[in-house]
């Protein structure tokens, strides 16, 4: 058969040069302008749009090209036929905020309440959000599209973690190219062990060697039968699992070793330890500072180690005098214009000077 037989379908309804048709429905107060670019929804109160659908073909995975001011909370909505009205199942996701046009792809078919056809299909906009929808597309994957992505990842590897000391996720069989490609991001990975499809075949092996060494009076062969399987798989695991340690030390090596000292990231802790090393001169003097980051673990513990006997404390502290702010990976915090940090608009701190200054969302601050 031709090769375009086994390609993926799709189904695309696009927004670009103000398509929109009467079937769309909005329950909810919005702002809704119909441009060349695609259809912008800008909700007074939360706000669902929707319309019903007739798919061809069994959607695999849902992708939605837009573009938005701001990151914004949204939900996927469908309805499975045969199933009352009223009961409309929702999928959490995010558009995070983007100034060019992106896409969110997300997976359905990981989730037991997707239907292959469901019948109607919308989202949900926050209240204050600014959204521009290109298009959506519907995407239904042929059976070599995901046999492909099935072996694809498999020798798929995750990061070197925190975890890989006491156990690894991996391999983790999946048949979408989306849930491939992240593998190992959302945890736990969604997908299967490979090696529970492993023991069942060798059970399955196992069980057919008997019956040949039962049925033909001949035990030795099938015992060698079974011992070349059990071998052949196991040098196949070996090897995958040997490959994930070498992709580890790869993953340093190009990351890490081979960039310039400014440039270097340091498995999960990304270019931390750059930061660290460049503001430890500025808290030696000093016997205590603010430390603010997004996720404190592994980081806290670092700071107490690096900069002792200087020790991190939360800013409930500032009133007793400390002066010194150490802000990594918070863009929300900066200085305003009298000199005060602020996070999300609000001062925290007295007014000040930034004494040096890694990126947007990662400084060095010192009160006057």
């Amino acid at each position: 058969m031709p090769v375009a037989a086994h390609a993926a379908s799709r189904t695309t309804w696009s927004f670009l040069g103000s398509q929109i048709g009467s079937e769309w429905r909005i329950n909810g107060k919005a702002k809704t302008t119909a441009e060349i670019g695609g259809l912008r929804i800008a909700p007074e109160e939360d706000t669902k749009i929707f319309r019903e659908t007739q798919f061809s073909h069994a959607v695999d995975s849902v992708e939605i090209t837009y573009l938005s001011l701001q990151e914004t909370p949204s939900m996927l909505l469908w309805h499975r036929p045969a199933t009352p009205p009223e009961e409309i199942v929702q999928l959490p996701f995010v558009f995070t905020r983007t100034m060019v046009a992106s896409t969110v792809k997300l997976d359905v078919r990981w989730y037991k309440e997707w239907t292959s056809h469901p019948d109607t299909v919308g989202l949900v906009l926050p209240k204050g959000s600014d959204i521009q929808i290109l298009q959506i597309s519907f995407v239904g994957l042929s059976p070599l599209e995901k046999t492909a992505a099935l072996l694809r990842s498999y020798w798929t590897f995750d990061k070197f973690s925190p975890y890989s000391v006491n156990f690894l996720w991996g391999p983790i069989l999946t048949m979408s190219p989306i849930a491939r490609e992240s593998l190992y991001v959302e945890l736990p990975p969604h997908g299967t062990y490979a090696n529970v499809l492993w023991y069942l075949l060798l059970f399955g092996i196992a069980i057919g060697c008997i019956a040949w060494g039962w049925k033909e009076l001949s035990r030795r062969n099938a015992f060698l039968c079974m011992a070349v399987c059990i071998g052949a798989l196991w040098l196949l695991s070996d090897l995958r699992m040997g490959l994930e340690a070498v992709s580890y030390a790869r993953t340093d090596l190009t990351e890490y070793w081979t960039q310039p000292a400014s440039e270097r990231k340091f498995r999960e802790r990304g270019d931390f330890p750059v930061f660290l090393s460049a503001i430890q001169p500025l808290l030696t003097d000093r016997g205590r500072y603010i430390f603010l980051t997004q996720f404190e673990y592994p980081l806290l513990g670092l700071m107490r180690y690096h900069t002792y006997p200087s020790i991190p404390v939360a800013p409930e502290k500032a009133t007793e005098g400390i002066d010194t702010w150490v802000i990594y990976e918070r863009p929300e915090i900066s200085v305003d214009a009298e000199g005060r940090l602020t996070a999300e608009g609000k001062p925290i701190s007295l007014p000040g000077t930034v004494l040096f200054e890694f990126r947007s969302g990662a400084f060095v601050f010192r009160t006057h």
